[in-house]
């Protein structure tokens, strides 16, 4: 007999993330199958943090945006097991790093058109003074014409309230600036920096970091990028924050710049415009 998740069959596990385990499902009633996240690697069990908990997940599920994945509805402890779970529409594609899993790489020209759909979705959230606070691969989802959703927005606002599993995952940490806690609360910036390892990723198809731990990190190598990305990126991602980009715009318009070859007089001082690397355009 399939498992059940309130009215809903669970089928084939679609993933497992730090918070916990996405599903396809079937509702008796509905045609189409969804996708339900169960947050099962947390302790929801406690009746007044649960209910804050579900505040949280709800208010997630009322803010819409093209380039937010809709939350259809949001389940709480249908056996009395203190579970809670997210219905979404099921993603015909999957996430960008479940495709490139698959061996699916992006290009360049692919990768920016991803990363401005990224941002205006971040913009959104950000027009709003909420941050997402979990951009990563795992959490940006493509459908079939290749545009992009952004997934988990209520995942590290319910970190705050101290749903926090045993550890990280490995993906999350090379995501995180070295000054965020895990389960510290999401700020604007912390967007930002994010958006700027996803930037880094996208446009070689590695992550920037030797290694995960936040204080173990070094000067990002330039790769295959263009001398002015790459310094652009270095500043995005550097250990001291003051020299970070503070808004999605500051990051967005210099990396814009920086696709024509232009930065800014203290990025170059400071990151360096060196080296004869391949434009965007001969790619």
């Amino acid at each position: 007999m399939a498992d059940q998740f309130g009215d809903y069959t669970l089928l084939e596990v679609l993933g497992s993330g730090d918070m916990g385990t996405t599903h396809r499902a079937q509702h008796p009633e509905q045609s189409e199958p969804v996708a339900i996240k169960i947050l099962d690697k947390i302790d929801s069990s406690n009746d007044m943090q649960r209910g804050a908990a579900v505040e949280v997940l709800e208010f997630a599920a009322s803010i819409h945006h093209e380039r937010l994945h809709p939350i259809l509805e949001v389940l709480d402890s249908p056996h009395g097991e203190g579970k809670l779970a997210l219905v979404m529409p099921l993603s015909p594609v999957g996430s960008i790093e479940s495709n490139a899993a698959k061996g699916n790489k992006v290009s360049p020209k692919q990768g920016f058109k991803l990363l401005g759909q990224i941002a205006s979705g971040l913009y959104y959230l950000h027009q709003q003074e909420v941050a997402h606070g979990d951009i990563k691969p795992s959490n940006i989802l493509l459908d079939a014409d290749g545009n992009i959703t952004i997934t988990d927005l209520s995942m590290a606002h319910l970190r705050e309230f101290g749903y926090t599993p045993p550890q990280p995952s490995e993906s999350h940490l090379y995501y995180t600036p070295p000054e965020r806690a895990y389960h510290g609360s999401a700020q604007l910036e912390h967007d930002v920096y994010s958006l700027a390892v996803l930037t880094y990723y996208l446009l070689t198809g590695e992550i920037p970091f030797d290694d995960p731990e936040p204080h173990a990190r070094t000067i990002i190598p330039p790769r295959n990028l263009p001398p002015a990305v790459a310094a652009v990126l270095r500043r995005a991602l550097g250990p001291h924050q003051r020299l970070r980009y503070a808004t999605l715009d500051d990051f967005m318009n210099t990396l814009k710049a920086a696709t024509r070859g232009e930065v800014d007089q203290e990025t170059e001082k400071l990151f360096g415009v060196t080296g004869t690397l391949p434009t965007l355009d001969e790619e």
